[in-house]
């Protein structure tokens, strides 16, 4: 059966999901990650106690004038026993240093789709992949038959569909002239809202639904890990979610499913 891991927005939000029958979570490390609402130094992770799993997401592209810091949080995650989902390969770099590459769970929103991609990242010694939104629920098996390393997948919030290191928002605000604020929802020609975010380190755009797989519980149960995030939901109805998942629970209310069901029309030529 597959374990059930949050990602949650707030610190308030952390406390209550650790009181739940959750396996694990993911935090976000301060200037080291992107796409949360709710980061953590490492001195505030070791005051984080539980007996839950408790995954460390680094997943900024790294600079070089962050090398330093993130060498010294690796140093001191060394020591530790929390699993790392990274995106830049400067932490598999420096994890190798150190001795602590099996703990890494490779994690680059769109590039890691294949069977091949996970056989390439197991033989570097990597142990653990998230798993893209961007195929569909039969190919996730396929890929999580074929491959030695510990699946990842989301099974509910907003999948990040486009990152920039630019200040995409600020930038256009500018131009307008006005200043309302880091969020928004852009609308497509055909009508569709993607919610838009910016950060210290860049901006985000969004899926243009909540991507909610718990009525396909029973099929990702060959999937190790499934991850639900609260990123851009209400607290209330989020926490209401993560029970649904842990009782698998189905709904009778249409969800986004994404490309779960329908291969992606977007190809790379």
């Amino acid at each position: 059966m597959s374990k059930i891991l949050v990602s949650v927005n707030s610190r308030e939000s952390l406390e209550e999901v650790l009181n739940k029958d959750i396996d694990g979570i993911i935090l976000y490390i301060d200037k080291l990650s992107v796409n949360s609402s709710f980061y953590l130094n490492i001195e505030e992770l070791k005051d984080i106690k539980t007996t839950k799993e408790v995954f460390v997401c680094i997943n900024k592209l790294m600079h070089n004038d962050d090398l330093d810091e993130l060498r010294r949080v690796m140093n001191i995650l060394k020591d530790r026993e929390e699993r790392i989902l990274f995106y830049d390969m400067a932490v598999y770099r420096i994890a190798s240093e150190l001795g602590m590459k099996d703990r890494l769970v490779i994690y680059q929103d769109h590039l890691n789709a294949s069977i091949l991609s996970n056989q390439f990242y197991y033989d570097l010694g990597i142990r653990g992949s998230f798993i893209t939104n961007d195929i569909t629920g039969e190919e996730l098996l396929e890929i999580k038959r074929n491959s030695k390393m510990d699946i990842f997948f989301l099974g509910y919030g907003y999948q990040p569909i486009f990152y920039s290191r630019r200040y995409l928002v600020k930038n256009y605000l500018k131009y307008i002239e006005e200043n309302s604020g880091n969020e928004y929802n852009i609308i497509s020609d055909n009508g569709v809202e993607y919610p838009i975010k910016e950060e210290e380190f860049g901006t985000t755009i969004y899926s243009p639904g909540v991507i909610n797989l718990v009525n396909y519980m029973d099929m990702l149960d060959e999937i190790d890990y499934i991850v639900l995030n609260e990123e851009k939901t209400e607290h209330d109805k989020f926490m209401e979610i993560i029970d649904k998942f842990i009782k698998r629970e189905k709904t009778q209310e249409d969800t986004y499913l994404g490309f779960f069901k329908v291969k992606t029309i977007y190809k790379v030529k």
